[in-house]
């Protein structure tokens, strides 16, 4: 299966170690996708941070998704395609109080077949005269989607919780670790998806409870001329036995003060969750699934950016906007083939 995905995305940090809080900004995105199952999603977003005080900062983003196919498993049950659409918002509200930080907010989203509400909040700490910052943070998002074609509606429960350290090892160096635990519970079935057991298409079966792991690190480290080494692993393990490893390994280069170019490689490498298998043979089994997502792969992704930074008004760039080109290549042994391309323009409003 070849997938073409072209599209803009926002890009809220354009030039790395700038303090969004410090200035009020707008930030604006088109994104356009389309694959080979017949879906089409064209999602016009909005983004805007403001500083309340000198100590508080808003953030507030919306967006609206328009979708030929509602949900990307629904496309399955409706390849002719079936109009729909996504409406997403966020607000998150932050508070410094010296050495602290504390943020508080909330994100919605509602389209045709599935509704969700997540509520959050994150706290950090600097230490070490600010060589070293700690910072933890836990959400609760009530997931509920409807058994379409039906009109019944489940609920299910997600809580997250995590905490990372961050430290500068020299004036080149910054490493950071970190672990993230989650527990879902509560209807978790794709009711989408029809699984073959022995011939028959049936509505899967999951567990209704799931335990997420996942220990990260990251490293960034400066070179000669300009230049930057960043190094991500990521990994994953859940009580379905879906195993994961992310690999990530990325160059970025200052051409000029208001030009960056950047290349970088993801590996990833998943198994397959215990109860799943291309086709199910012989009597129902107490869990199966056709979900893509629970099936064993390994996929690579190849991503070129570009960021332009003007210090000065240029051609129709203000001072201190920032545009943002990226394209991403990814493939899959599974079969999935997919091009990214994605432009993202931030404005400044001004300090208050």
């Amino acid at each position: 299966m070849t997938a073409y995905v072209s599209g803009a995305t926002l890009v809220f940090l354009l030039n790395s170690g700038r303090n969004l809080a410090q200035n009020n900004e707008a930030n604006v995105q088109f994104h356009s996708f389309q694959d080979t199952r017949g879906v089409t999603v064209l999602s016009p977003t909005a983004d805007y941070g403001t500083d309340i005080t000198e100590r508080t900062n808003l953030r507030v983003n919306v967006g609206l998704d328009a979708i030929s196919a509602a949900s990307d498993s629904c496309a399955r049950c409706h390849r002719s395609g079936v109009n729909s659409h996504r409406l997403v918002g966020g607000l998150s509200l932050t508070r410094k109080l010296d050495p602290f930080k504390l943020s508080v907010g909330g994100a919605y989203s509602q389209e045709n077949f599935y509704r969700s509400t997540t509520l959050l909040t994150s706290a950090s700490r600097d230490l070490a005269n600010g060589n070293a910052t700690v910072a933890g943070g836990y959400s609760f998002s009530l997931n509920q989607p409807v058994l379409h074609p039906t009109q019944q509606v489940e609920n299910q429960y997600a809580h997250d919780a995590f905490v990372s350290v961050t430290q500068t090892l020299s004036r080149l160096t910054i490493a950071q670790i970190g672990y993230e635990l989650g527990r879902i519970t509560g209807f978790q079935n794709n009711p989408f998806l029809r699984v073959n057991v022995s011939g028959t298409p049936v509505l899967g079966q999951v567990p209704d409870q799931r335990t997420r792991h996942t220990v990260s690190a990251r490293l960034r480290q400066a070179l000669a001329a300009h230049t930057y080494l960043e190094a991500d692993y990521r990994r994953y393990f859940d009580d379905w036995e879906v195993r994961s490893n992310a690999l990530s390994v990325g160059v970025s280069h200052h051409f000029m003060p208001q030009l960056v170019g950047s290349f970088a490689y993801r590996r990833y490498d998943q198994s397959g969750a215990y109860f799943y298998q291309p086709q199910y043979i012989g009597p129902v089994p107490r869990f199966f699934t056709a979900d893509f997502r629970l099936e064993p792969f390994n996929a690579g992704l190849y991503t070129g950016k570009v960021i332009i930074t003007p210090d000065r008004r240029l051609l129709w760039f203000a001072s201190g906007a920032g545009l943002t080109l990226q394209y991403e290549r990814y493939r899959a042994d599974n079969g999935f083939d997919a091009g990214i391309f994605s432009a993202g323009f931030r404005v400044p409003l001004g300090s208050k």
